[in-house]
């Protein structure tokens, strides 16, 4: 997968360091699976981790929800029905789309969710038996599994209010014990102590070593994860970063609708994504989510205290950690999984519910039709299978592994690749490191590249790179710079307009230009470099981190490589041809049973862009036959949207081939779906340059009938009339564009100019 998961594959392969808070029991785990596990690639080892633990979490929420059927009084059900209550919650919980999500990638939350949910269990077990013997030993030990568990993530001290409340409800005497109380606390700290792990490891120069918490500073700020800011978590919460909408709607209650789907009633709520603007239509689950609610309001007629207990858990893992996160807008991602437990707490009162209903039934009298109901229920984790199958089974998905390669292949030995991001970078780590491709690619990553730490490694591990600064430069001079204006800058034997940076906007006077960290250490690897590694920018990094380098940069594929000659929008084709046809690796890219979320999507579009512009480069040099070849391959394992076909589209038009042409404009069609006017207007553009009027006329026509007042739709279809020698038909196009647009002078003097020809004609 993409994002972290690369990392965390990488750095339990080779004990390294990933990003803070670190997950040193996670990483320690992983080594030992990758160690102990005689079959599969190292990948699917770490990977088995979280399916290994999912299964287990899965188990642990049926034993707490059976525990908590059986702790209410005066039940007359069958046995049974608390064991198919339990059945339904877990399963519900198994397959939705969050934890299914976790449970297929080497990440750190499914094994989060299953300390979190065994604690509860434990807290359970020892309620139960409190007045045994050494029933208290297993207080002591869920202290440890706390601690344990920060080595992997804090979601499981979430537990914590939930504990408390049962030990409170149950027997307050361990409270009050100082002797218990004190042993606890060492066996926390002695779970928690894996974080020495990170000390050591760090120590080491282990190839991955982020923030570098080899001395006791760096290892404390490793924990209060200040590569991500300084502002404390807490008191932040005071000032919050995003509009309530964004934080409970777009990013919370979203990701709790989309959790179970149900069709009846197909009731649609449109939230915004990620971004903050994008649409995201979610399909309100209205039965199981009524399902839910029926079930808190039973636990709490029939055991209210655990019910105060369990219903806080929901609480604290779902709103309070809205509130404590207090995520700024825009997010680079979904972070649906962040609330996993919020979604385990829903799938257990669903599983209430469920218990309610039997009840219910079973108190009327009915109970001959408990088995019936029972099957009925069993129907509400098997519809969440069916609609989540297909977008969590990951068989054939190789895309973030070719991608990563294609990146790494693309570059001459010992290049110096310079990176946007996780997505980008993490994959990369996990070849080089792991499957031993690629070493002699120095990866840089330019966010990365803003924190002292990373400088000194770049400079100092090995492939090395030319930097050339001492440590107390990097510490202590090495800071962003004020850069009011564009100026023109020579290094290197270049001489460009040195663009980009930061803009930093204080709440008085006027806004500050300035260049980051990053961007001063590109320009000082560049002069440090002096031609003697070859330099490239992978695609994926934004025009303002390139800092006005455009017209140096030719692009070969997934990369651009920086050269000392100048030019505007440079290919070379050799290197691309070679590249895109012969090196790159395209998996599943183009296979429909293979799932593609957004960002995936988005990441793939650079494929499509590499041979558009490829097959525009061989279209310019007149060499048409190979544009031709260019657009087919891309329309063999590239994923293209209905842009790109248009775009092939315009470009087979032009080198010669009508039929790819239309060919391509049919595709573009498909994939538009509804469309917009501006849509239907482009290939209505080039319907017309296939001579195909008919068709450029009722592509206009939808875009009028899309939006009434969209002028470049009736010009469109005007011009396109009066060169077919239909004047008359133009006019009155113009003119019911008149109707929409009164105050358009320039539209009402072209009518009149149309009228006066017409009257000349006659």
């Amino acid at each position: 997968s993409f994002w972290d998961c690369g990392e965390f594959i990488a750095t339990a392969y080779t004990l390294g360091v990933p990003h803070p808070p670190g997950a040193p029991l996670y990483i320690l785990v992983g080594r030992v699976f990758t160690i102990l596990l005689p079959f599969w690639e190292v990948a699917r080892r770490v990977n088995f981790i979280s399916v290994l633990v999912s299964s287990l979490a899965i188990m642990s929420l049926y034993f707490v929800i059976v525990r908590l059927v059986e702790r209410i009084k005066g039940l007359n059900t069958p046995k049974w029905c608390a064991y198919l209550a339990g059945a339904v919650g877990a399963l519900s919980l198994a397959f939705t789309h969050t934890f299914w999500f976790n449970a297929v990638e080497a990440e750190v939350y499914a094994s989060s969710i299953f300390l979190t949910v065994l604690a509860i269990w434990l807290a359970l077990v020892w309620a139960e038996r409190h007045e045994r013997p050494r029933a208290d030993r297993l207080l002591l030990f869920l202290a440890y599994l706390l601690g344990l568990s920060g080595g992997v993530h804090l979601l499981c001290w979430l537990t914590v209010p939930t504990v408390f409340l049962l030990i409170w409800f149950t027997d307050r005497r361990p409270l009050k014990d100082f002797k218990l109380l004190g042993t606890g606390l060492l066996l926390f700290l002695l779970g928690y102590s894996t974080y020495l792990a990170i000390l050591i490891r760090a120590g080491l120069d282990p190839a991955i070593n982020e923030n570098d918490p080899s001395t006791l500073h760096n290892f404390i700020q490793f924990l209060q994860r200040k590569q991500y800011g300084s502002e404390s978590m807490i008191l932040g919460m005071f000032h919050r970063r995003a509009s309530f909408s964004y934080q409970f709607g777009d990013m919370f209650l979203k990701y709790i609708l989309e959790q179970f789907p149900f069709p009846i009633p197909k009731w649609t709520a449109v939230f915004h994504a990620a971004d903050g603007q994008s649409p995201y239509p979610v399909l309100v689950p209205l039965i199981p989510l009524l399902l839910a609610v029926f079930g808190m309001y039973y636990h709490f007629q029939r055991a209210s205290r655990d019910f105060l207990a369990f219903f806080v858990f929901f609480l604290v893992t779902g709103v309070m950690l809205t509130v404590y996160l207090n995520m700024p807008q825009p997010q680079p991602r979904e972070r649906h999984y962040v609330f996993v437990g919020a979604v385990a707490g829903l799938a257990l009162y669903m599983g209430m519910g469920v218990m309610g209903l039997l009840d219910i039934f079973a108190r009327g009298g009915r109970k001959g039709i408990l088995s019936a109901l029972g099957a009925c229920f069993l129907m509400l984790p098997a519809n969440f299978l069916v609609s989540h199958y297909h977008s969590h089974d990951r068989t054939g998905n190789y895309i973030p592994y070719d991608y990563a390669y294609n990146l790494l292949i693309s570059c001459e030995p010992g290049g110096i690749l310079f990176t946007n991001g996780d997505n980008d970078t993490f994959p990369l780590w996990f070849l080089q490191e792991v499957e031993g491709i690629r070493r002699d690619v120095r990866v840089v990553n330019l966010s990365l590249l803003n924190t002292p730490w990373y400088i000194k490694q770049l400079r100092d591990y090995e492939p090395k790179v030319p930097i050339n600064l001492s440590d107390s430069y990097i510490d202590n001079r090495l800071k962003p710079r004020a850069w009011p204006e564009d100026r023109r800058i020579e290094l290197a034997g270049l001489s460009w307009e040195l663009k980009g940076g930061a803009v930093y906007r204080p709440l008085y006077g006027e806004p500050i230009r300035f260049f980051r960290i990053q961007d001063l250490m590109v320009l000082r690897i560049i002069q440090q470099n002096r031609w003697e590694r070859p330099i490239y920018f992978a695609v994926t990094v934004s025009e303002e981190n390139k800092i006005g380098l455009q017209d140096y940069l030719v692009m070969e594929g997934m990369v651009y490589r920086l050269t000392r000659s100048k030019g505007k929008d440079r290919v070379d084709i050799a290197r691309m041809q070679e590249n895109l046809f012969e090196k790159y690796r395209y998996r599943g890219v183009n296979d429909p049973r293979v799932y593609k979320d957004e960002d995936t999507v988005r990441l793939l579009g650079n494929y499509r862009a590499a041979f558009l512009q490829l097959a525009y480069a061989y279209y310019q040099k007149g060499r048409h036959r190979e544009a031709l070849e260019t657009l087919k391959k891309a329309d063999q394992v590239a994923l293209m949207d209905w842009w790109g076909y248009y775009t092939a589209a315009q470009i087979a038009l032009r080198a010669g081939s009508e039929e790819d042409s239309r060919k391509y404009l049919e595709k573009a069609i498909e994939l538009m779906g509804e469309g917009s006017p501006d849509m239907w207007t482009s290939v209505a553009y080039l319907a017309e340059d296939l001579r195909d009027t008919l068709r450029a006329s009722e592509f206009y026509r939808r875009a009028i009938q899309m939006d009434p007042f969209y002028p470049q739709a009736y010009y469109g279809l005007a011009s396109m009339l009066e060169r077919e020698g239909a004047p008359e038909r133009a006019l009155r196009v113009l003119e019911e564009l008149a109707r929409h647009r009164p105050g358009d002078t320039v539209l009402q003097e072209y009518i009149s100019h149309m009228r006066g020809k017409l009257q000349e004609g006659r």
